[in-house]
């Protein structure tokens, strides 16, 4: 073997591009749904007002940067914002005051991302739900290990804020 090649595999022997039928991709790839739930000791009013409170976002949630509403917590209302350094826009998907909030992102390099939450009350503290599709390229950056991350900064911040 030539040993001016290195890895395990010699360029000589790869098959030509023309030997394999490769089927074209898919414009969008679909992509796991997440649902993940915790539970956070403060009522529901108090954590709906902050996911709701754009001003806080960056406490829990600290790669989203310049969101923006404005026509406010509107369905179909337009919302914009900076996610690891790219612009997206999209839209409020769900509003309903301390019961469920939801919102789509259309990614500037494809794919999109939607994010759901449901507030139920349970025990004294709120049962919060998110559930998260994502497709494209958006599902490799948009994982189940962020959003439980992204949950547990939430129920930190809440719980602190309500200790005060």
């Amino acid at each position: 073997m030539d040993t001016r090649h290195t890895g395990d595999y010699d360029i000589r022997r790869l098959p030509a591009a023309e030997d394999n039928a490769v089927e074209p991709a898919k414009a969008e790839v679909r992509l796991p749904h997440h649902e993940e739930s915790i539970v956070i000791d403060a009522p529901v009013e108090t954590v709906f007002a902050a996911m709701t409170d754009i001003e806080r976002w960056r406490d829990w949630w600290p790669q989203i940067q310049n969101v923006r509403l404005p026509d406010g917590w509107t369905v179909n209302g337009g919302m914009s914002c900076r996610v690891m350094g790219m612009n997206l826009d999209g839209s409020v998907t769900f509003y309903d005051p301390d019961r469920e909030l939801g919102f789509e992102t259309n990614m500037p390099v494809g794919g999109r991302v939607l994010q759901r939450f449901t507030f139920r009350p349970e025990n004294g503290g709120t049962r919060l739900t998110a559930e998260l599709d994502a497709s494209g390229v958006a599902g490799m950056m948009f994982t189940r290990k962020r959003l439980l991350k992204e949950m547990d900064r939430l129920k930190a911040n809440v719980e602190d804020a309500e200790a005060e």
